[in-house]
């Protein structure tokens, strides 16, 4: 991507999640991004099919960095402290993007965020599966990785929506005490 197309994508990322701070991204025009980001929206279209669609985009390649940095890699690993540091980094992605997450969450009708998030767990807990890092308790590995993928989501979730301050390390030991005990985080 040139300099000018990524100054263009930076300011469209700056201006959706802004956006999306005051209203749901299913809601938001190409428009009024394009507007709040001052470029054109055939510029807009260049980097993405919609408002929701880019949102999605850049939040999931913010985890997605997360899970790279913590979790690929080829030297063996301590796999509950790469664990852990990601959830404290997916902790953070959360807490730096509340208001987006929380109308998200919020919203019966826009379950997007929460899928995303949810995929990205999923997508985590299958990296960690497949590198041998912990072993499926059932014979099907993607059930158990959507087990507990759904189940953090919605421990984020609330976490999310309590009061500040919220403690990440709070929500760790809370964390540990609920995930199974082939989990590296397991308290067990």
């Amino acid at each position: 991507m040139d300099a000018r197309a990524r100054r263009s994508l930076e300011r469209l990322s700056t201006a959706v999640l802004e956006l999306a701070g005051q209203k749901s991204p299913e809601a938001l025009s190409v428009s009024e991004v394009a507007r709040a980001a001052g470029v054109h929206r055939s510029t807009f279209y260049e980097h993405s099919d919609s408002p929701a669609e880019l949102l999605r985009t850049l939040l999931r390649s913010e985890l997605d960095a997360t899970r790279e940095r913590h979790l690929s890699g080829e030297a063996p690993r301590d796999w509950a402290l790469q664990v852990r540091q990601t959830t404290l980094e997916v902790l953070e992605h959360l807490e730096r993007h509340r208001a987006v997450y929380l109308r998200s969450f919020a919203s019966p009708a826009d379950a997007s965020l929460r899928t995303m998030l949810s995929e990205h767990v999923r997508a985590s807990v299958l990296l960690l599966l497949q590198r041998g890092a912990v072993t499926s308790p059932v014979g099907d590995a993607a059930v158990a990785a959507q087990y507990l993928a759904d189940g953090a989501v919605g421990a984020l979730s609330v976490w999310l929506a309590g009061p500040a301050p919220r403690s990440a390390e709070a929500f760790l030991a809370d964390y540990a005490r609920l995930v199974p005990s082939w989990w590296p985080l397991s308290g067990r």
